[in-house]
């Protein structure tokens, strides 16, 4: 079916997110760095406090406003139901209250039961508005039954209840005519619905499992696209809704480059076959500029065959070589591991490939499709100001992973992901300690 015909189809799915967008933009806090803001008017106020039941608290900042512009947060004292992982210790209330310059997550909780962190105010304040701003990655989702409680003197007054509005989301959503609209188009409502309230890996996993038009699937995500994520700084790329590149600061995407280097340049004291791969080679070649519709880079590494005999076999090295020099390293999947700086820290995924004569390829590539005269030694090319290791041949190579039309940026495009292909490669996967 023709694309214009998809979205043709998706119209009152359009409309529908362009109505709920309007009647709930409250929910909008549940992208990266997203901000919720909630009025008060119930008279003057002696305690804020956030609620989270059985689910980790976390957040960046906290803003109490006033009516007459003074510092609410001046000697006010911040309690938590727990902390995470040390983040009690380096707990700086300045940091939390500093609204104009977001740095970092400033209060983590355990998992609890009931999740809370409270502001109990120096004096009594009459507030007229409390602003949240999310943490600026993926775990924000987490903050979905957020509830807003103050207390005044003498009462408890809940000013905001985040299951408390999915509940009246569904409501709407279920009340709402979607007119002649088809049942393809009508069994993509409750995936709608998931992503509005901020349950994305949900939403992928029906789209996945989904046995819809694809050209269907495609308008479906043009329309979360345009009408819902990127005020969430989010955008539903093959990976799912995710923070791709489009919202990163210069700052972040340089960084970025230099740590995808830093692997590579760790991995080639094992072995001098390593290179940027996959989407990290069309960044450099074609968009001299991170991908705006993609979230991650991706490092390749060969062995020969008496360096590892399987993918786990290489798998284990990379883990081994990594961890070593202090990269963490995560992830079981059966040819790439992720890897990052810490365990809450944006990863690269790094993929095991091995020669077979002069052959090789890496997984969800076509098996054979790449030879060491393309690939190895590696040459070098700027990306913002990094010099990255690439293929030798780096045309050759995208227009075997891509097609000749590699040329043309496609946000939908994606892979096989075969493993049948590679079945007699994969090996087993040492055990972890």
């Amino acid at each position: 079916m023709a694309a214009a015909t998809a979205d043709a189809r998706v119209a009152p799915l359009r409309a529908l997110a362009d109505d709920i967008s309007r009647r709930f933009p409250d929910l909008g806090h549940l992208g990266p760095g997203g901000v919720l803001r909630v009025p008060v008017d119930v008279g003057r106020v002696t305690r804020v406090r956030l609620e989270l039941p059985r689910q980790f608290l976390h957040l960046q900042s906290i803003a109490l406003v006033t009516d007459d512009g003074s510092d609410a947060a001046r000697g006010a004292v911040v309690t938590a139901s727990s902390w995470y992982d040390g983040y009690g210790e380096k707990f700086d209330p300045v940091r939390l209250f500093d609204w104009d310059h977001p740095d970092g997550t400033t209060v983590h909780t355990e998992k609890d039961r009931l999740s809370w962190v409270e502001v109990r105010l120096a004096t009594p304040v009459r507030l007229t508005e409390i602003r949240i701003r999310n943490v600026n990655n993926a775990t924000a989702t987490r903050a979905q039954g957020v509830r807003v409680v103050v207390r005044t003197r003498w009462r408890r007054h809940v000013l905001f209840d985040g299951a408390a509005r999915h509940k009246a989301l569904r409501a709407v959503v279920a009340a709402y005519d979607l007119g002649d609209a088809d049942p393809q188009v009508r069994a993509l409502v409750p995936v709608l619905v998931d992503t509005f309230r901020g349950a994305y890996p949900a939403a992928r996993k029906a789209l996945q499992h989904s046995e819809l038009d694809p050209d269907l699937l495609k308008a479906f995500r043009g329309v979360v696209n345009a009408e819902l994520l990127p005020s969430r700084q989010l955008l539903w790329t093959i990976h799912g809704p995710t923070r791709s590149f489009r919202f990163w600061t210069p700052a972040e995407q340089s960084a970025y480059v230099q740590f995808a280097v830093e692997v590579a340049d760790a991995l080639r004291e094992v072995t001098p076959h390593v290179s940027f791969g996959f989407g990290a080679v069309l960044s450099v070649v074609r968009d001299k500029a991170l991908i705006p519709h993609d979230d991650d880079l991706d490092v390749i590494i060969g062995f020969e065959p008496h360096e590892a005999a399987t993918l786990a076999d290489g798998l284990a090295v990379v883990t081994a070589a990594l961890e070593e020099r202090g990269f963490s390293v995560r992830g079981n999947y059966s040819a790439h591991r992720q890897i990052g700086r810490n365990h809450r820290g944006k990863h690269v995924d790094v993929f095991v490939g091995l020669f077979e004569g002069d052959a090789i390829s890496w997984y969800p590539g076509t098996r054979g499709a790449l030879d060491r005269e393309t690939m190895f030694p590696t040459t070098t090319a700027p990306l913002l100001g990094v010099e990255c290791p690439i293929p030798a041949r780096p045309e050759v190579y995208l227009a075997a992973l891509y097609g000749e039309g590699w040329h043309t940026p496609d946000p939908h495009f994606a892979h096989r992901w075969d493993r049948s292909a590679y079945a007699d490669l994969a090996g087993t996967p040492p055990a972890r300690t």
